[in-house]
């Protein structure tokens, strides 16, 4: 298993979400789409030809990164299978949008 370090809190990154949103004007799909990339590269630099690929996403905004984590592994042809944890109808904002592009890229 890999070893990870804490690199910031959950409350010192909400408040740097805010920072780059409101004071930068970064849209906030946009942030999520960097942290699905970052994601999706480290998930490739672990296991760089995966046969195929399972997602969790819940109903927050991590699991809107999961939505578009999966929308680029189907981009490249990796086999995607998403599993939806928690009540589809509360996923809300930046999350829904990641959903939709992920269900409109197929």
């Amino acid at each position: 298993m890999l070893e990870t370090e804490k690199l910031y809190t959950a409350e010192q990154t909400r408040a740097l979400d805010y920072c780059a949103i409101h004071d930068y004007k970064i849209p906030g799909i946009t942030l999520m789409s960097r942290a699905a990339t970052a994601a999706f590269r480290a998930l490739l630099d672990t296991w760089p030809d995966p046969e195929c690929i399972q997602v969790l996403c819940g109903t927050g905004n991590n699991g809107g990164d999961g939505f578009l984590v999966a929308d680029l592994a189907h981009k490249r042809g990796i086999p995607v299978t998403v599993l939806q944890i928690g009540d589809p109808q509360k996923i809300g904002g930046d999350a829904l949008l990641a959903r939709e592009q992920a269900l409109a890229n197929g």
